[in-house]
């Protein structure tokens, strides 16, 4: 109930700054994170982080002089609706649009928001800098005919793109456990074939053997006949690409189906509930991806995450990381327009955001590709011991696009 009550009271301590008066030179920055509801789980640690950054850039004399003042929507919704949950966050995005002293945005918190606003925040030429959104579609370039009609990015990211995953986890298959025979698995999912493309160009780049891809049906509940088959190809690893149930499902067969065969996942299977519900030794030893760095894992962020935990009394979440950095983002865009002696405007500010070189910043070194996507972002992979992740290794990826 004290956490509840102290998430409340930061959402609704922000709420109030936003709608008093601004001091004079003021930039507004919008904020559109859930900081209620299910979402807040997520949004809140973002939210802190995002205030922590402020409070930073303010008290060391503002972004070229100017104090930064966010402007918060609290992007949640009663219930998990997807036509209510878009049309909420296009409507708060709508109103950040129509204030002209809104400069940039931090959000959205997930990729579902981000296809809603996209073409809005486009038009407007204002920038969103999302912390957390990493389904590739809205910065795909493939897209953009979609997604930018004006043909700039405005839709910019501090975390990589679910595809980085894919080719991450291929050079730590290849290089730290020594795979050198694969096989494939996806459910059918958008999602999970695009990760498991680019996991199989990494790997046949590399000079791994992918023995087979199999989809299987996902409302089945027995696979068991076709992990024996996968099996017969004696592969030193199975790649699984698939929704959160199906790969529950299979973490109770494999072990039997393909023994001494190291298992390899997708973020879909990065929670907590996973070894559980996967049942005995079901989920032990897998190795499953997170799109963002491990803030306890980066030797050059520990002060940063002792002062986070010091000012809200709380470990800082990836995203936490993520949205500080992507709050710097918006600061230093707006320092160096000031600095340039320009008006700060939404123009500017983007223009600045693209050109973004920020080397040191807690969740690693940002600069952005033409989509605006991180030209190199960071994949946190976990193995699973003991019913528990831990963090096995950190890797760097590139950026990663569809194929034309």
């Amino acid at each position: 109930m004290g956490a509840l009550l102290g998430a409340l009271a930061l959402v609704l301590g922000l709420l109030s700054a936003s709608r008093a008066a601004s001091p004079p030179g003021a930039i507004r920055v919008g904020v559109s994170l859930a900081g209620t509801g299910p979402g807040a789980r997520w949004g809140t640690p973002m939210l802190q982080g995002i205030q922590l950054a402020v409070e930073d850039v303010n008290r060391r004399g503002g972004a070229g002089g100017h104090s930064l003042e966010l402007v918060v929507r609290d992007s949640a919704t009663p219930g998990l609706d997807t036509l209510g949950r878009q049309y909420a966050v296009s409507r708060q995005y709508a109103e950040l649009v129509a204030d002209p002293a809104v400069v940039a945005v931090i959000g959205p918190q997930s990729s579902l928001d981000g296809r809603a606003v996209a073409v809005l925040i486009n038009r407007a030429d204002l920038a969103s800098v999302t912390p957390s959104a990493t389904t590739f579609d809205v910065t795909d370039p493939t897209l953009a005919g979609t997604f930018r009609p004006s043909g700039r990015a405005t839709y910019f990211r501090t975390v990589g793109t679910d595809l980085t995953q894919g080719e991450a986890m291929a050079r730590f298959a290849h290089a730290t456990l020594g795979v050198r025979r694969v096989v494939l698995i996806d459910d059918g999912l958008e999602f999970a074939e695009r990760v498991v493309d680019v996991f199989a160009r990494a790997a046949q780049a590399l000079g791994m053997t992918v023995l087979e891809r199999r989809q299987i049906d996902w409302i089945e509940s027995d696979y068991r006949a076709e992990l024996r088959q996968l099996a017969a190809l004696k592969p030193d690893a199975a790649y699984v690409g698939v929704r959160y149930g199906v790969g529950v499902k299979l973490a109770r067969q494999l072990p039997e189906a393909l023994p001494g065969v190291r298992l390899l996942g997708t973020e879909t299977l990065y929670n907590r509930a996973f070894p559980l519900q996967a049942r005995a030794s079901g989920a032990e030893g897998w190795y499953v991806t997170n799109v963002g760095p491990d803030p306890g894992a980066r030797p050059a962020a520990a002060g940063w995450v002792a002062r986070f935990r010091q000012r809200f009394g709380a470990d800082p979440t990836t995203y936490a990381m993520t949205a500080y950095t992507a709050t710097l983002v918006v600061a230093d865009a707006v320092g160096r327009v000031a600095a340039g002696g320009r008006p700060v405007t939404r123009a500017a500010v983007r223009d600045a955001i693209q050109a973004t070189r920020l080397p040191d910043a807690p969740s690693g070194a940002v600069a952005f590709d033409q989509d605006g996507d991180l030209e190199r972002s960071i994949v946190s992979v976990y193995q699973i011991r003991g019913g528990a992740f831990y963090l096995a290794e950190t890797m760097e990826s590139r950026s990663v696009k569809t194929p034309p």
